[in-house]
């Protein structure tokens, strides 16, 4: 990717991301309109460019992490089956950082956030494959649970609030479904054979 697609990959996510965790955190907390709150609006608007900054962060570091884990495994075979691994392991210890953090009296609500989680990563996996090629799906599936797992973690160990919980999940599953959505638009294609061999004639 060129250095312009990167910057609009950037700033496009970020702002569709702030536009979009502003209006999740309006509707999870609707005293802020009702009220007209500026601190309010303020409020929100830095939870949502938070929440956006985060998975901005996460993003390309998961891009790092997938190009070590081609190379350490050589090959996606392989590292597709570590991540399938890491997948379950990651929304198996979701569930269980919850309930160290509050109690494992409400387990089945944490189980349910998981298979949320699951059920929309499997959405955007599922679409990434098509607009791409099957190869892609477990990586994509990997950044939307495991990635956006982490991302997440700080909320779901700091809150039992539901609506601050799904506010920043919303935030942070728009923008790694738009980055990764984004990705292979931004990529510069390689030329034709045809066009390649006409060039060194």
């Amino acid at each position: 990717m060129k250095i312009k697609g990167f910057l609009k990959l950037f700033w496009m996510t970020l702002l569709i991301g702030t536009l979009a965790g502003f209006v999740f955190n309006l509707v999870a907390e609707p005293g802020y309109i009702r009220n007209q709150s500026i601190s309010g609006y303020i409020t929100a608007l830095a939870y949502s460019s938070t929440w956006t900054a985060i998975s901005l962060m996460g993003f390309f570091s998961y891009l790092i992490l997938h190009r070590v884990g081609l190379d350490l495994f050589r090959g996606a075979k392989l590292w597709n089956r570590v991540q399938v691994v890491l997948i379950a392991f990651a929304l198996f210890d979701g569930v269980y950082l919850r309930g160290l953090a509050f109690g494992f009296d409400k387990t089945s609500l944490y189980i349910g956030e998981m298979v949320v989680l699951l059920f929309v990563a499997f959405l955007v996996a599922r679409t990434k494959a098509r607009e791409t090629n099957f190869t892609a799906f477990i990586p994509t599936l990997f950044l939307m649970t495991v990635i956006t797992l982490i991302e997440w973690v700080p909320a779901l160990q700091a809150t039992q609030d539901k609506r601050m919980l799904w506010a920043a999940l919303a935030t942070l599953l728009v923008c790694n479904a738009y980055q990764i959505l984004m990705l292979h638009r931004l990529q510069e294609k390689p030329a034709p054979a045809k066009v390649q061999s006409q060039k060194q004639a």
